[in-house]
């Protein structure tokens, strides 16, 4: 006779262990997230990319965990195909987030004083009128 999936004996042999993992993953990444920020890691790494990295590096363990768990992957015979849509998007992410973030390495107007160009408050980006004396 073969076991019963339904069974609450099943439930608690096989699931529960792995509810409680994915929930320990979520709570330790969190954490490491709030710790990352509240010592300001990305800050003595040098650049802000760190922190995107750090964030996101957490976000995708938090996420395969849940998915792999709560979305029944871990148990699906089709990985080949589902890994590769899963791999494709995070690679659009990341290609997207590039360009975002490359955005700010290149001169855009309001930058620099260039020639004729006016300057730009740092602030609010509007130009800034020199006063007519």
């Amino acid at each position: 006779m073969s076991d019963d999936h339904s069974s609450p004996e099943y439930f608690e042999k096989k699931f529960k262990p792995m509810i409680w993992l994915v929930g320990t993953v979520l709570i330790v990444g969190t954490a490491i997230s709030f710790a990352a920020d509240l010592f300001k890691v990305s800050e003595k790494l040098g650049a802000f990319r760190w922190a995107i990295v750090i964030g996101l590096t957490v976000a995708s363990i938090k996420a395969s965990a849940v998915v792999a768990v709560f979305m029944h992957l871990y148990w699906d015979a089709k990985w080949k195909t589902i890994s590769l849509t899963l791999i494709s998007t995070i690679f659009f992410f990341i290609g997207l987030m590039y360009l975002t973030n490359a955005s700010e390495i290149f001169d855009k107007p309001g930058n620099e004083i260039k020639g004729n160009q006016h300057a730009f408050d740092p602030v609010t980006g509007m130009p800034m009128v020199e006063d007519a004396k």
